[in-house]
C-alpha cells in the first residue's frame, strides 16, 4: 500500500523560495502580481456551486463541503461572520523558518505593496494568495440566485501581527457581520482570519 504523504517540506519551502526568485527578476510588483495571478487561476479551476438558501451554504462551508472551504477549516460565528482558526499556509511557514531562518524581507515588502495597491488586508505574503483565492471563489458561488460576496476583516501573521482595515471600513464590516468590535478582537486572538461572507439583500419597494 502506498504511503499517504500529507505534505512535503521540500515543496513547502521551495514554493516560497520560488516567489523570492521572481522578486529578484521582476521586483516586488512582479512578486505580488504573480501570487495574485496564481490564486486567480486556482479559483477559476474549481467547480461553480449553487445553494437554495443561506443556511445551506453556511452549513456546507462549516462542514468542509463547499469549494470555499477546500483548503481551510471554517467556523461560522454569526450569520455573516466567519473565522479560520489555522492558516492553511502555517505549516509551510513553519518549515521555511525551521530550514531557512527568518523570512526574506521581500515577503513583507510585497505585503506592503499589496496593502497599498489592492486592499489593506494582508498580514503576510501568503495572505495575498489566500485572500485573492477567497475573493475569486466567491464569484463562483450563488445562493438563491445571488452571487456570494466576501470581505476580509482581520488577518494574523505567524508573528502575531494583525492586519486590519481602516477604522471606517472596520466599523462597517463588523456591523455587517453582526459582531461587536470586542468580539472581533477576541476572535483575532484565537484565529488566523476573520471575514465576512454575505449576499446582497434587496430592499423591497
Amino acid at each position: 500500500m502506498a504511503e499517504n504523504i500529507e505534505s512535503n517540506p521540500f515543496v513547502d519551502v521551495s514554493v516560497f523560495l520560488f516567489f523570492e526568485d521572481i522578486s529578484d527578476k521582476q521586483g516586488v510588483e512582479g512578486f505580488t502580481n504573480y501570487m495574485v495571478g496564481q490564486a486567480e487561476s486556482l479559483a477559476k479551476s474549481v467547480p461553480e456551486e449553487e445553494y437554495e438558501t443561506w443556511d445551506d451554504f453556511a452549513n456546507a462551508v462549516s462542514n468542509g463541503e463547499s469549494v470555499f472551504s477546500s483548503f481551510e477549516s471554517i467556523r461560522q460565528i454569526s450569520k455573516y461572520g466567519f473565522v479560520t482558526n489555522i492558516c492553511p499556509f502555517s505549516k509551510a511557514i513553519r518549515e521555511y523558518i525551521k530550514r531557512i531562518g527568518n523570512f526574506n524581507p521581500v515577503h513583507m515588502e510585497a505585503t506592503d505593496h499589496y496593502n497599498h495597491t489592492i486592499q489593506p488586508s494582508a498580514a503576510h505574503s501568503a495572505c495575498m494568495m489566500h485572500q485573492t483565492y477567497r475573493k475569486e471563489v466567491a464569484k463562483r458561488i450563488k445562493i438563491a440566485g445571488k452571487p456570494l460576496q466576501y470581505a476580509q476583516i482581520g488577518a494574523k501573521a505567524y508573528t502575531g501581527d494583525i492586519a486590519l482595515p481602516p477604522e471606517s471600513w472596520k466599523k462597517v464590516l463588523l456591523e455587517k457581520a453582526g459582531i461587536s468590535e470586542t468580539q472581533g478582537f477576541m476572535e483575532m486572538r484565537e484565529n488566523s482570519c476573520l471575514y465576512l461572507l454575505y449576499v446582497e439583500e434587496r430592499n423591497p419597494r
